[in-house]
């Protein structure tokens, strides 16, 4: 079977060989097979030079892990991504915590303590988040300490064609591990596939005077109980609502968890990220994009689902 993955550099590492393994033949398009244009905004002329990829490779199967590259449906392909809508909630990142804050949902929230454009960045005495309102070239959070030099901090921001991009600035919540839901949404349902911590430098990352690789820095670990089940409380009425948007993918819903194991709202990732993990086998993860329900899931990894499978 022939496979195609659209992906950040570097997602689908640890999937490739599972592929091999099951003699599929894969090709992945990351920001490295296209330099000079950001594929995962979508951005001018990146959905034509995708397009053209697949008719080259002519996949059987075609799976966009680009939250923000979003692709014309095809008769030729089985496709799997994500919607308009499904998409917004990563690359909208105000909006989505608007609502999450407005219905709630069990979730705590990083106290706002400016809203300004993404270029015009304040010092604060305390470590702070700045993070893109909308769907720009920068649309990530940056980690602000202290000692950050704001001038180079928003000198380094600033649209290269002038555009002011909106932004808001989260304080950095007091937190004892940071955690993931990693879940998969496939036609208006979900399933929470694993529950995760993470410590080390996978905030850091974020900061423009750390240079350096944040994977290298950032260590998955277990969580405690308790925190685990408030996570997956919280989470589990998010995703009622974000699987009612449609699509066909894997995401994570970023929180940080206080020693009360209260849920901070951190982000919704409407991707794989590079530090999901993957359950089974490579075919036993293509099927998981097809059903999707929590029995189905599980029978899927003790092959005993008789249901419709890729082979």
């Amino acid at each position: 079977m022939k496979i195609l993955l659209i992906a950040i550099t570097d997602t689908y590492d640890t999937l490739l060989p599972a592929l091999e393994e099951k003699n599929h033949h894969y090709k992945v398009l990351s920001q490295k097979s296209f330099p000079d244009h950001n594929i995962y905004y979508g951005g001018p002329g990146v959905v034509p030079w995708v397009q053209e990829e697949i008719r080259k490779f002519s996949p059987d199967i075609v799976i966009n892990n680009m939250a923000g590259l979003l692709l014309p449906p095809s008769s030729s392909y089985t496709y799997f991504g994500n919607t308009s809508a499904s998409s917004a909630l990563e690359m909208n990142k105000w909006e989505t915590r608007q609502y999450a804050e407005k219905l709630h949902f069990g979730f705590h929230f990083p106290e706002v303590v400016l809203e300004c454009n993404l270029d015009e960045m304040q010092r604060f005495p305390y470590t702070t988040f700045l993070k893109s309102k909308g769907n720009d070239t920068f649309c990530q959070a940056w980690k602000v300490t202290p000692d950050t030099d704001i001038n180079h901090h928003n000198h380094v921001l600033q649209h290269h064609e002038g555009i002011k991009c909106p932004a808001y600035v989260e304080k950095k919540v007091d937190f004892e591990v940071e955690g993931y839901c990693q879940f998969r949404v496939t036609n208006g349902t979900y399933n929470i596939t694993d529950i995760k911590g993470h410590y080390g430098d996978g905030s850091g990352y974020k900061s423009l005077q750390n240079p350096t690789d944040w994977r290298k820095d950032c260590c998955t670990i277990d969580i405690p109980k308790k925190h685990r089940d408030a996570i997956e409380e919280v989470c589990s009425e998010w995703l009622e609502y974000a699987s009612s948007l449609g699509g066909s993918y894997e995401g994570n819903i970023g929180s940080g968890i206080t020693s009360d194991s209260e849920v901070y709202w951190f982000e919704h990732n409407s991707r794989h990220t590079m530090y999901s993990t993957f359950q089974g086998d490579a075919d036993d993860w293509l099927n998981s994009f097809i059903t999707n329900s929590d029995e189905n899931f599980w029978l899927f990894l003790n092959e005993e689902y008789t249901g419709p499978r890729i082979n």
